[in-house]
């Protein structure tokens, strides 16, 4: 049997890289945080594995280590791109607090929206880093100039920030188009003389989410200044 030409070897048939394709991007912390970001945001926290990761990047998963420690480490390195996208120059001290509130929270939200599906990494694990907590130092200094003990500024901060990301996750969860019709099949459904309340709230639902952050996080800011103590 002759021996088989160069070309019908496997060998020869694999593609093979030319100088066209370039030298590889250095791989460093920020181009591993923001190609897990990526990952998370196209599929969900469920496609992050350090193999998908590795993969993503063009290196073995082992590289990964070491510029993060540990998978925990990379998780606190997304939460910290997420907080780290919160635009911290849209408060203006001269502004009244209840208005900073409200930038603050704008601004919260639009980074969460940003990356909605890295909202379970964020609601799991919170700020950890001194980056992912440069908002929250924002707040808390905004609360605490309005007046508030340093006990009501740390739960005032909380308060806001739960319900940022709760609305921010019903946004970045919600079907377009689905909102209303979903309001109009429960309201078919529930008895008048048992859900008078809902039935009439349910009637003017729509889907302006805008309206709504807008109103609750109003409201939470005006009752947490108006907690503040009296001047002594």
């Amino acid at each position: 049997m002759p021996d088989p030409k160069p070309t019908d070897s496997p060998r020869a048939a694999a593609p093979r890289r030319t100088r066209r394709d370039g030298p590889a991007a250095p791989l460093t912390r920020e181009r591993i945080v923001q190609t897990a970001l990526a990952l998370v945001d196209r599929a969900g926290p469920q496609a992050l594995s350090m193999r998908r990761l590795g993969t993503a990047l063009g290196v073995d998963p082992m590289a990964v280590y070491h510029h993060l420690p540990n998978k925990e480490a990379l998780l606190d390195a997304i939460v910290e791109a997420v907080m780290g996208g919160i635009d911290l120059g849209a408060d203006r001290p001269e502004d009244p607090p209840e208005e900073r509130i409200m930038v603050a929270a704008r601004a919260y939200r639009e980074a969460m929206l940003g990356h909605g599906r890295a909202l379970p990494i964020v609601l799991a694990r919170g700020p950890a880093t001194l980056v992912a907590l440069r908002p929250v130092e924002l707040l808390l200094g905004i609360l605490r100039s309005a007046g508030l003990t340093p006990e009501q500024a740390l739960a005032g901060m909380n308060a806001i920030a739960a319900a940022v990301r709760g609305v921010a996750g019903m946004a970045a969860s919600a079907r377009p188009g689905t909102h209303r019709s979903d309001a109009a099949a429960l309201l078919a459904a529930l008895p008048a003389e048992a859900f008078p309340h809902l039935r009439e709230a349910l009637l003017g639902a729509g889907d302006d989410f805008e309206r709504d952050f807008e109103f609750g996080i109003r409201a939470l800011a005006r009752g947490l200044l108006a907690a503040a103590p009296p001047e002594r």
